[in-house]
């Protein structure tokens, strides 16, 4: 997401129509402990398997993680700009359906999937709504997704000799994929001194995806330094056609330290 947690104070905002005010910027590594899922259209002999992937587990399938997201504030204009980068290793997975090599034919087939993917989102916002409840902003960017998936697949069948014959095929492919964005972030105040809040984003576009949608909210505390937030965050992709990624969703809690220069 674009600067997920709004990692602004409400005390740094400045006020309505202000402006000469310097560049503030905020820094926030962050921990997005996503369960990952959808299907995958990989091309083998003979034909196309639509495969499922994940849910991953963290502690058995998780191989490297980087998470961060920043922001430069000036007046009511923003730059937001996040980036991820999930490796997971092999994983058992299930087929939706086959043809070719792979297709109905085999008695015992055996599929494992590998999945990696690099997230990187730019965007700009403008505070369109400023009251002592909260704020809003509208925000316009781009979203890229970077997906390397890999397809194990064994099978064994037997002919009408009796003679079994266990194929094997490994598959790797790419996708990259392209998204305008747009949608609304902000913050409602649960404190009067504005110091616990409410975080929330949403957004939906499309590009190289069918459609594409993100959501997030959670509860936040402001700091002189910064913020602490603890939030719940939603991010789906769904493809078309003969591309790689048909669907692919990523859900789950994630805790953010924003730090403020």
């Amino acid at each position: 997401m674009i600067a997920a947690s709004n990692a602004q104070a409400s005390d740094a905002l400045p006020a309505q129509g202000e402006t000469g005010s310097p560049w503030q910027l905020a820094v926030t590594p962050y921990l997005w402990l996503p369960n990952v899922s959808g299907t995958l259209r990989f091309s083998l002999p003979g034909g196309d398997a639509d495969a499922s992937t994940g849910p991953y587990n963290y502690l058995q399938n998780l191989k490297f993680v980087f998470m961060l997201q920043g922001e430069a504030r000036k007046d009511d204009w923003s730059i937001l700009a996040d980036a991820i980068y999930l490796n997971f290793g092999q994983h058992g997975s299930s087929v939706n359906t086959a043809s070719g090599l792979f297709g109905p034919r085999e008695t015992q087939r055996s599929f494992k999937t590998t999945f990696r993917g690099t997230l990187l989102q730019l965007g700009g916002g403008r505070t369109v709504l400023r009251q002592s409840w909260g704020n809003v902003d509208a925000i316009v960017g781009l979203r890229y997704l970077g997906v390397k998936a890999t397809l194990d697949a064994s099978a064994t069948r037997t002919n009408g000799t009796g003679v079994s014959q266990t194929p094997e095929v490994n598959v790797s492919q790419i996708q990259n994929i392209f998204d305008g964005i747009g949608g609304v972030r902000g913050r409602v105040m649960i404190t009067d001194d504005g110091r616990w809040y409410v975080p929330f984003y949403l957004d939906a576009g499309a590009g190289s995806s069918k459609f594409t949608w993100q959501a997030m909210t959670g509860v936040g505390y402001a700091m002189k330094w910064g913020d602490l937030s603890l939030t719940y965050r939603y991010l789906a992709f769904y493809g078309s056609g003969d591309q790689l990624v048909q669907t692919l969703r990523f859900n789950g809690p994630s805790f953010n330290v924003t730090l403020r220069f």
